[in-house]
């Protein structure tokens, strides 16, 4: 979208990479006050997590790997852009202990 270029429904799953990161630390993954460096980073900059003893803030490892699969920059490339989707999303062991059909079933 900061390109210009379009955007399909991988935005929806980079977007959902953002609000779990955002969630979790309490901060937006490539978050600075300079608005153009933002840009950047979201461009181009790795999501980097807070430091455990440092932060106070621990991100296990299963929502790491979410995250970060969510948070590619190839969108092509990124979890849930495949013919399976949301399936290839709510198969990742973060939601190992959901209950989708309960879920879905509301």
């Amino acid at each position: 979208m900061l390109k210009s270029e379009g955007h399909d429904f991988s935005v929806d799953w980079w977007t959902l990479g953002i609000l779990l990161y955002e969630m979790l630390v309490g901060i937006p993954p490539f978050f600075h006050k300079n608005k153009h460096r933002m840009y950047y980073l979201i461009q181009e900059a790795n999501v980097t997590f807070p430091v455990p003893e440092k932060h106070n803030i621990e991100v296990l490892p299963e929502a790491q790997d979410l995250i970060n699969k969510l948070l590619v920059k190839d969108k092509t490339q990124r979890i849930g852009a495949g013919q399976n989707g949301i399936a290839e999303i709510l198969a990742h062991p973060f939601f190992s202990e959901l209950d989708i059909n309960a879920l879905m079933a509301k």
